[in-house]
């Protein structure tokens, strides 16, 4: 059905080219918004495993669900974002694929109009998805239909957070530097309501946590402000800003505890809410340009050379000591009370126990090589390059029964001891 959609498109895209009569890829994304509605677009696969879900052993993953997109040759996966109930697959020719995260059927496929090259994550707010691009913000229904599309006048330099219909995000500026602007998507022009300038690039994509906004910079500066730009914390001589002594190049994370931000001066930095003074940092061997992972109890930080940190986000001294360190590990998956999730440099999937640190069992080789990060479940997200997207839920004790998940070599992604 997918290949019918497309065929239409192409035969569109010709027809407006031809005429100068609608714009390509908003007959792309009518007509395939259009058939996710009919329901034609949803479809899963049962993948290369066997049909018959059967007894599974302990240290198995098995598939929650399976849906092969059957992209064409020329185009991949390029990046997987999980929002609320929506598994959103981004590939290479900038076409979003949202599937339903409880059952793997494609709700629609978005065709965001692409400025600069740049496709950044989404952000939901309420019944619309927000997709920032590299000069412009395309705004969509949560069913895949284009409202607007918002030109700004500063190019786009981070990812979004919001509420309402009000976003935030990172825009550059002239000379290096770079603002936090306010923009509110339901304005019908002059859509900016504030920009926070600052004296270097704000690359890192925003925080935002009981209705304050964290925002970081390449010169160094942290600053906390309200919704309405007002000033939270009484730092840097009436700045109101941290200030380390590198750059903040990587996402911030703000919860009920603190406020996490890696810096390339080799500290990861945990900050009071509330007035912005140090509660405990982490020094690392190098540079940090890869934000945290922050879960209820834990912050795991990616460091070069060193591979994932893993460190008691609550007790502990003021220069926080590693609980534990996993050297082949680059990326936090997902995780359960027992047990954190993370992929290797290879792609293969460690369960590594949260207490101590020690790899309980390890995956065997498999086809995925594009995964997301989950902190809401325990579900673990991936996609190989050409299109097969899977939800797996690892299976820790015996008697449950599953399809096992298998990989091109009809090998197991069991985990094995």
């Amino acid at each position: 059905m997918i290949a019918n959609y497309r065929a239409a498109a192409a035969s569109s895209r010709s027809l407006s080219v031809k005429h100068h009569l609608l714009n390509p890829r908003t007959v792309i994304g009518l007509i395939l918004a259009a058939g996710a509605a009919a329901g034609g677009c949803a479809h899963r696969t049962k993948g290369t495993t066997a049909q018959v879900p059967m007894p599974v052993p302990a240290n198995s993953y098995v598939r929650q669900w399976s849906n092969d997109l059957k992209l064409t040759n020329k185009d991949t996966v390029d990046q997987i974002h999980l929002r609320e109930d929506t598994v959103f697959v981004y590939t290479t020719n900038h076409l979003v694929y949202a599937i339903g995260r409880s059952g793997g059927d494609l709700k629609y496929l978005a065709v965001p109009e692409i400025s600069g090259g740049v496709l950044r994550a989404p952000l939901l707010l309420g019944e619309r998805v927000v997709y920032p691009c590299g000069s412009t913000i395309d705004v969509f229904t949560n069913r895949g239909r284009r409202i607007r599309t918002i030109e700004l006048e500063k190019p786009t330099r981070s990812g979004a957070i919001g509420t309402g219909h009000t976003m935030y995000i990172g825009l550059d500026h002239f000379g290096g530097t770079g603002v936090m602007a306010s923009i509110d998507i339901d304005k019908p022009y002059r859509v900016i309501n504030w920009e926070l300038m600052t004296y270097g690039a704000v690359t890192p994509t925003p925080a935002m946590f009981d209705k304050v906004i964290f925002c970081g910079a390449e010169d160094g500066m942290l600053y906390a402000v309200t919704e309405e730009r007002g000033q939270v914390w009484a730092l840097q001589r009436g700045a109101g800003a941290f200030k380390a002594q590198g750059k903040f190049v990587s996402d911030i994370k703000a919860d009920d505890f603190g406020v996490y931000a890696s810096n390339t001066d080799s500290k990861l930095y945990c900050l009071d809410r509330v007035n912005g003074k140090i509660k405990w940092l982490y020094y690392a061997s190098t540079t940090l340009k890869t934000s945290p992972v922050v879960t209820q109890t834990m912050v795991y930080q990616y460091v070069d050379g060193t591979g994932m940190v893993a460190i008691d986000k609550v007790n502990g001294m003021f220069d926080r000591a590693p609980k534990w360190i996993v050297k082949s590990a680059v990326q936090v998956l997902s995780e359960d009370p027992t047990y954190v999730y993370l992929r290797r440099r290879d792609n293969r999937v460690l369960a590594v126990e949260k207490a101590s640190g020690q790899v309980a069992f390890m995956s065997k080789g498999h086809p995925f090589e594009v995964f997301a990060t989950n902190l809401n479940d325990t579900m673990i997200y991936g996609a190989t390059r050409n299109g097969s997207v899977w939800s797996i839920r690892p299976v820790l004790r015996e008697g449950e029964v599953g399809t096992m998940v298998m990989d091109f070599r009809a090998e197991p992604i069991a985990m094995v001891r």
